[in-house]
């Protein structure tokens, strides 16, 4: 099991997972597989190109797992911030610690940036292993986002979730 951040030059490992996470689980997300798969090359590239941004994959045997994203958000006034967003785990590999091995990955290079103060993400309100992951590190439920996603005429709440440093 490898457990490492994304170099720019690997972003087809990216584009796979990202568009097997939107297909697979198209409820835990804002984004849809229909859309992200017109996505041009340059345009997944552009995903890893800024240095205080963190795409973190697990790997094994070579093969994409696992991944979460953060962003620092732009701006004078919102530059201590980061925001989780992507975090997906393959079914087959679910309940093994994985998730974990992610998160701690992705906050160790969120910590290098001495701007960040904040940590924010969404999460469905139905996704409790995620939940539990959360709270796990430290994140609190802050706000209750409702019919946040409407997929396939259902209707998604979100929690927001933060973490301060």
């Amino acid at each position: 099991m490898e457990i490492v951040k994304l170099k720019p030059e690997e972003w087809e490992k990216f584009r796979e997972l990202r568009l097997e996470a939107l297909r697979e689980d198209s409820e835990s997300f804002g984004a849809s597989y229909e859309e992200a798969v017109k996505y041009s090359d340059d345009d997944w590239k552009q995903r890893l190109v800024n240095p205080n941004d963190n795409i973190i994959i697990a790997s094994d045997g070579g093969l994409a797992i696992g991944m979460v994203g953060a962003y620092q958000e732009k701006g004078e006034k919102l530059k201590h911030a980061a925001y989780i967003w992507g975090v997906y785990l393959g079914k087959n590999y679910r309940g093994q610690g994985i998730g974990e091995k992610l998160m701690k990955k992705l906050l160790e290079e969120i910590a290098k940036n001495e701007e960040i103060e904040k940590i924010t993400l969404n999460v469905n309100v139905g996704q409790l292993p995620a939940i539990r992951l959360y709270k796990k590190f430290g994140f609190k439920v802050v706000g209750t986002m409702h019919k946040e996603m409407k997929v396939n005429g259902k209707y998604i709440d979100d929690y927001v979730m933060e973490k301060l440093f």
